[in-house]
Protein backbone atom coordinates (compact mmCIF):
# COMPACT_ATOMS: atom_id res chain seq x y z
CA UNK A 1 0.00 0.00 0.00
CA UNK A 2 1.01 3.53 -0.86
CA UNK A 3 1.84 5.65 2.07
CA UNK A 4 0.44 9.08 3.22
CA UNK A 5 3.94 10.09 2.53
CA UNK A 6 4.23 8.21 -0.51
CA UNK A 7 1.14 10.05 -1.87
CA UNK A 8 1.78 13.28 -1.05
CA UNK A 9 4.90 13.33 -2.75
CA UNK A 10 3.25 12.00 -6.36
CA UNK A 11 0.50 14.49 -5.89
CA UNK A 12 2.91 17.50 -5.23
CA UNK A 13 5.21 16.70 -8.70
CA UNK A 14 2.17 15.85 -10.83
CA UNK A 15 0.94 19.51 -9.73
CA UNK A 16 3.97 20.94 -10.13
CA UNK A 17 4.07 18.92 -13.53
CA UNK A 18 0.54 20.31 -14.57
CA UNK A 19 -0.46 23.36 -12.35
CA UNK A 20 3.28 25.00 -11.76
CA UNK A 21 2.98 27.04 -8.62
CA UNK A 22 5.62 29.02 -6.58
CA UNK A 23 4.94 26.69 -4.06
CA UNK A 24 2.76 23.34 -3.38
CA UNK A 25 2.57 21.76 -0.31
CA UNK A 26 0.31 18.69 1.37
CA UNK A 27 0.31 20.53 4.83
CA UNK A 28 -1.97 19.32 7.87
CA UNK A 29 -3.57 21.46 10.80
CA UNK A 30 -2.64 20.81 14.62
CA UNK A 31 -2.56 22.79 17.78
CA UNK A 32 -3.41 25.85 16.00
CA UNK A 33 -0.90 25.52 12.90
CA UNK A 34 -1.22 24.88 9.72
CA UNK A 35 2.29 22.43 9.61
CA UNK A 36 3.85 21.68 6.10
CA UNK A 37 4.17 18.02 5.39
CA UNK A 38 5.52 17.86 1.93
CA UNK A 39 6.45 20.36 -0.32
CA UNK A 40 7.93 21.37 -3.34
CA UNK A 41 11.72 21.37 -3.79
CA UNK A 42 13.14 24.59 -4.34
CA UNK A 43 10.13 26.71 -4.38
CA UNK A 44 10.00 30.17 -4.78
CA UNK A 45 9.03 31.46 -1.49
CA UNK A 46 12.08 29.34 0.70
CA UNK A 47 9.35 27.67 2.80
CA UNK A 48 10.13 23.87 3.86
CA UNK A 49 8.46 20.78 5.45
CA UNK A 50 7.94 22.16 9.29
CA UNK A 51 7.33 25.92 8.22
CA UNK A 52 3.38 26.76 7.76
CA UNK A 53 1.62 30.04 9.57
CA UNK A 54 -0.50 30.23 12.32
CA UNK A 55 -4.33 28.35 11.26
CA UNK A 56 -5.73 31.63 11.72
CA UNK A 57 -3.84 33.69 9.29
CA UNK A 58 -3.92 30.62 6.74
CA UNK A 59 -5.58 31.61 3.53
CA UNK A 60 -6.57 27.49 3.78
CA UNK A 61 -8.86 28.77 7.23
CA UNK A 62 -10.87 31.12 4.88
CA UNK A 63 -11.78 28.54 2.63
CA UNK A 64 -12.57 25.65 5.00
CA UNK A 65 -14.25 27.72 7.92
CA UNK A 66 -15.33 30.95 5.69
CA UNK A 67 -16.62 29.14 2.70
CA UNK A 68 -13.88 31.52 0.42
CA UNK A 69 -13.05 29.93 -3.04
CA UNK A 70 -11.02 27.02 -2.75
CA UNK A 71 -9.42 28.58 -6.32
CA UNK A 72 -8.42 32.00 -6.62
CA UNK A 73 -6.72 33.22 -9.18
CA UNK A 74 -6.28 37.12 -8.26
CA UNK A 75 -6.28 37.23 -4.30
CA UNK A 76 -6.70 40.79 -4.38
CA UNK A 77 -10.37 39.94 -5.98
CA UNK A 78 -10.97 38.16 -2.54
CA UNK A 79 -10.93 40.21 0.47
CA UNK A 80 -10.67 37.20 2.63
CA UNK A 81 -7.73 36.92 1.23
CA UNK A 82 -6.20 39.45 0.37
CA UNK A 83 -6.56 40.60 3.99
CA UNK A 84 -4.59 37.05 5.67
CA UNK A 85 -0.95 38.25 7.55
CA UNK A 86 0.50 34.90 5.52
CA UNK A 87 -0.79 36.33 2.20
CA UNK A 88 0.45 39.55 2.91
CA UNK A 89 4.31 38.08 4.58
CA UNK A 90 4.65 35.95 1.53
CA UNK A 91 3.14 38.47 -1.24
CA UNK A 92 0.68 35.97 -2.63
CA UNK A 93 -1.49 36.71 -5.53
CA UNK A 94 -2.91 33.96 -6.37
CA UNK A 95 -4.25 30.63 -3.98
CA UNK A 96 -5.37 27.41 -4.26
CA UNK A 97 -6.68 25.07 -1.45
CA UNK A 98 -8.25 21.65 -1.88
CA UNK A 99 -9.08 20.03 1.62
CA UNK A 100 -7.83 16.77 3.01
CA UNK A 101 -10.04 14.67 5.50
CA UNK A 102 -10.22 12.46 8.10
CA UNK A 103 -12.47 9.76 7.98
CA UNK A 104 -15.02 11.73 9.78
CA UNK A 105 -15.02 14.24 7.69
CA UNK A 106 -13.56 16.66 9.56
CA UNK A 107 -10.80 18.69 8.12
CA UNK A 108 -7.08 16.81 8.25
CA UNK A 109 -5.19 19.45 6.57
CA UNK A 110 -4.50 20.56 3.09
CA UNK A 111 -3.12 20.12 -0.60
CA UNK A 112 -2.36 24.21 -1.04
CA UNK A 113 -0.69 26.45 -3.59
CA UNK A 114 0.74 29.92 -3.84
CA UNK A 115 2.09 31.87 -6.27
CA UNK A 116 3.37 36.01 -6.47
CA UNK A 117 1.72 36.13 -9.36
CA UNK A 118 -2.01 36.25 -10.63
CA UNK A 119 -3.45 33.97 -12.98
CA UNK A 120 -6.18 33.95 -15.41
CA UNK A 121 -10.17 33.61 -14.39
CA UNK A 122 -9.85 30.23 -16.79
CA UNK A 123 -7.44 28.96 -13.63
CA UNK A 124 -10.99 28.67 -12.25
CA UNK A 125 -11.35 25.66 -14.47
CA UNK A 126 -9.20 23.28 -12.84
CA UNK A 127 -11.16 22.92 -10.15
CA UNK A 128 -13.05 19.51 -10.04
CA UNK A 129 -9.55 18.24 -11.37
CA UNK A 130 -7.82 19.27 -7.71
CA UNK A 131 -10.93 18.18 -5.99
CA UNK A 132 -10.44 14.75 -7.15
CA UNK A 133 -7.13 14.70 -5.92
CA UNK A 134 -7.77 16.07 -2.52
CA UNK A 135 -10.09 13.26 -1.90
CA UNK A 136 -8.02 10.33 -3.29
CA UNK A 137 -5.64 12.14 -0.91
CA UNK A 138 -7.65 11.81 1.88
CA UNK A 139 -8.70 7.82 1.32
CA UNK A 140 -4.55 7.16 0.99
CA UNK A 141 -4.30 9.57 4.40
CA UNK A 142 -6.91 7.27 6.18
CA UNK A 143 -5.95 3.96 4.79
CA UNK A 144 -2.69 4.71 6.26
CA UNK A 145 -4.04 5.85 9.31
CA UNK A 146 -5.91 2.45 10.00
CA UNK A 147 -2.32 0.43 9.27
CA UNK A 148 -0.67 2.75 11.52
CA UNK A 149 -3.16 2.05 14.32
CA UNK A 150 -3.19 -1.64 13.56
CA UNK A 151 0.64 -1.74 14.02
CA UNK A 152 0.08 0.00 17.36
CA UNK A 153 -2.02 -2.73 19.04
CA UNK A 154 0.15 -5.04 17.37
CA UNK A 155 3.12 -3.99 19.34
CA UNK A 156 1.40 -3.62 22.12
CA UNK A 157 0.76 -7.33 22.36
CA UNK A 158 4.97 -7.78 21.39
CA UNK A 159 5.84 -5.62 24.48
CA UNK A 160 5.70 -8.43 27.10
CA UNK A 161 9.14 -9.76 25.64
CA UNK A 162 10.91 -6.50 26.10
CA UNK A 163 9.49 -5.89 30.29
CA UNK A 164 11.56 -4.91 32.94
CA UNK A 165 11.26 -7.43 35.48
CA UNK A 166 11.11 -5.60 38.65
CA UNK A 167 8.61 -2.85 37.87
CA UNK A 168 6.90 -4.41 34.76
CA UNK A 169 7.79 -1.57 32.51
CA UNK A 170 9.19 -1.68 28.89
CA UNK A 171 12.32 -1.58 29.32
CA UNK A 172 15.33 0.26 27.46
CA UNK A 173 15.39 -1.63 24.43
CA UNK A 174 11.81 -1.70 23.69
CA UNK A 175 12.12 2.06 24.58
CA UNK A 176 14.16 2.62 21.83
CA UNK A 177 12.04 0.42 19.33
CA UNK A 178 9.33 2.00 19.77
CA UNK A 179 10.65 5.37 19.73
CA UNK A 180 12.58 4.90 16.17
CA UNK A 181 8.99 3.39 15.14
CA UNK A 182 6.87 6.37 16.36
CA UNK A 183 9.62 8.38 14.56
CA UNK A 184 8.86 6.94 10.92
CA UNK A 185 4.80 7.65 11.73
CA UNK A 186 5.67 11.10 12.37
CA UNK A 187 7.20 11.68 8.76
CA UNK A 188 4.92 9.93 7.66
CA UNK A 189 1.35 11.76 8.90
CA UNK A 190 2.78 14.69 10.84
CA UNK A 191 1.62 13.44 13.98
CA UNK A 192 3.04 15.00 17.00
CA UNK A 193 4.58 13.03 19.85
CA UNK A 194 6.34 14.07 22.80
CA UNK A 195 8.65 12.71 25.51
CA UNK A 196 8.58 12.64 29.09
CA UNK A 197 10.99 11.94 31.63
CA UNK A 198 11.27 11.56 35.05
CA UNK A 199 13.64 10.79 37.42
CA UNK A 200 13.09 10.12 41.51
CA UNK A 201 14.43 11.56 43.90
CA UNK A 202 15.87 10.28 46.92
CA UNK A 203 16.36 6.75 45.90
CA UNK A 204 19.97 6.07 46.66
CA UNK A 205 19.04 7.38 50.05
CA UNK A 206 16.75 4.95 50.48
CA UNK A 207 18.88 2.05 49.59
CA UNK A 208 21.42 3.51 52.01
CA UNK A 209 18.93 3.80 54.90
CA UNK A 210 16.31 1.04 54.76
CA UNK A 211 17.86 -1.15 52.23
CA UNK A 212 17.47 -2.30 48.80
CA UNK A 213 14.25 -4.08 48.69
CA UNK A 214 12.85 -0.98 49.99
CA UNK A 215 14.35 0.75 47.30
CA UNK A 216 13.19 -1.88 44.94
CA UNK A 217 9.44 -0.84 46.73
CA UNK A 218 9.72 2.47 45.94
CA UNK A 219 10.32 2.05 42.22
CA UNK A 220 7.34 -0.46 42.17
CA UNK A 221 5.05 2.22 43.31
CA UNK A 222 6.64 4.80 41.01
CA UNK A 223 6.06 3.16 38.10
CA UNK A 224 2.54 2.15 39.14
CA UNK A 225 2.01 5.77 39.50
CA UNK A 226 3.63 6.89 36.03
CA UNK A 227 1.57 4.30 34.29
CA UNK A 228 -1.69 4.96 36.20
CA UNK A 229 -0.97 8.24 34.84
CA UNK A 230 -0.70 7.54 31.16
CA UNK A 231 -2.70 6.66 28.39
CA UNK A 232 -2.99 3.20 27.05
CA UNK A 233 -1.18 4.01 24.02
CA UNK A 234 1.23 6.15 25.67
CA UNK A 235 4.88 3.79 26.18
CA UNK A 236 6.23 3.93 29.67
CA UNK A 237 9.31 2.47 30.20
CA UNK A 238 11.89 2.18 33.05
CA UNK A 239 15.17 3.89 31.49
CA UNK A 240 17.52 2.94 34.14
CA UNK A 241 18.30 3.27 37.91
CA UNK A 242 15.75 5.56 38.66
CA UNK A 243 14.58 7.12 35.50
CA UNK A 244 11.58 6.65 33.59
CA UNK A 245 10.49 7.69 30.25
CA UNK A 246 7.02 8.45 28.63
CA UNK A 247 6.30 8.10 25.37
CA UNK A 248 2.88 9.87 24.04
CA UNK A 249 1.92 9.82 20.40
CA UNK A 250 -0.66 12.22 18.78
CA UNK A 251 0.85 14.60 21.63
CA UNK A 252 0.88 18.31 21.54
CA UNK A 253 3.44 20.64 23.25
CA UNK A 254 0.79 22.04 25.09
CA UNK A 255 -0.56 18.82 25.53
CA UNK A 256 2.34 16.93 27.32
CA UNK A 257 2.88 20.05 29.55
CA UNK A 258 -0.54 19.15 31.38
CA UNK A 259 0.37 15.76 31.38
CA UNK A 260 3.71 16.34 33.24
CA UNK A 261 1.70 18.55 35.81
CA UNK A 262 -0.47 15.51 36.07
CA UNK A 263 2.09 12.80 36.75
CA UNK A 264 4.05 15.26 39.02
CA UNK A 265 0.90 15.75 41.33
CA UNK A 266 0.09 11.97 41.27
CA UNK A 267 3.54 11.03 42.56
CA UNK A 268 3.41 13.54 45.20
CA UNK A 269 0.02 11.75 46.40
CA UNK A 270 1.87 8.87 46.77
CA UNK A 271 4.10 10.26 48.57
CA UNK A 272 7.39 10.52 45.76
CA UNK A 273 8.83 13.05 44.03
CA UNK A 274 11.02 13.68 40.77
CA UNK A 275 12.58 15.85 38.28
CA UNK A 276 10.17 16.13 35.36
CA UNK A 277 11.05 17.25 31.50
CA UNK A 278 9.18 16.81 28.55
CA UNK A 279 9.85 17.77 24.71
CA UNK A 280 7.99 17.47 21.63
CA UNK A 281 9.14 15.96 18.57
CA UNK A 282 9.18 18.57 16.08
CA UNK A 283 8.94 17.86 12.22
CA UNK A 284 11.78 18.43 11.24
CA UNK A 285 13.53 16.93 14.31
CA UNK A 286 14.31 13.06 15.26
CA UNK A 287 13.32 11.08 18.35
CA UNK A 288 16.65 11.16 19.72
CA UNK A 289 16.81 14.77 19.69
CA UNK A 290 13.59 15.57 21.20
CA UNK A 291 14.53 12.87 24.12
CA UNK A 292 17.76 14.88 24.62
CA UNK A 293 15.84 18.38 25.40
CA UNK A 294 12.93 16.30 27.36
CA UNK A 295 16.52 14.61 29.48
CA UNK A 296 17.84 18.40 30.08
CA UNK A 297 14.38 19.71 31.06
CA UNK A 298 14.38 17.26 33.78
CA UNK A 299 17.78 18.31 35.08
CA UNK A 300 16.50 21.83 34.54
CA UNK A 301 14.04 20.66 37.00
CA UNK A 302 15.92 18.98 39.45
CA UNK A 303 18.27 21.78 40.11
CA UNK A 304 15.45 24.58 39.98
CA UNK A 305 13.50 22.58 42.79
CA UNK A 306 17.15 22.26 44.77
CA UNK A 307 17.38 25.70 45.01
CA UNK A 308 13.93 26.05 46.37
CA UNK A 309 12.53 27.54 43.42
CA UNK A 310 9.47 26.03 41.73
Amino acid sequence: MTSFEDASRLVLDYLQAQVPMGFWTVSRVIDGRQVYLAVTPDNGFGLDVGDGPAWEDSLCREMWVNGAPGVAPDISRVPAYASKGAARTLSVASYVGIPVYNQDETLFGTICGIDAEARPDSFTELAPQLELLGHLLSVVRNLDGRAVSLARRLELTLQESETDALTGLRNRRSWQRACETEQTRHHRLGDHASIVVIDLDGLKQVNDRDGHAAGDAMLRRAAGVVRGSSRQTDVVARLGGDEFGVLCPQTTASQVAVYADRIRSELAAAGLSAGIGAATLERAGNIAETEATADAAMYADKRRRQAGRV
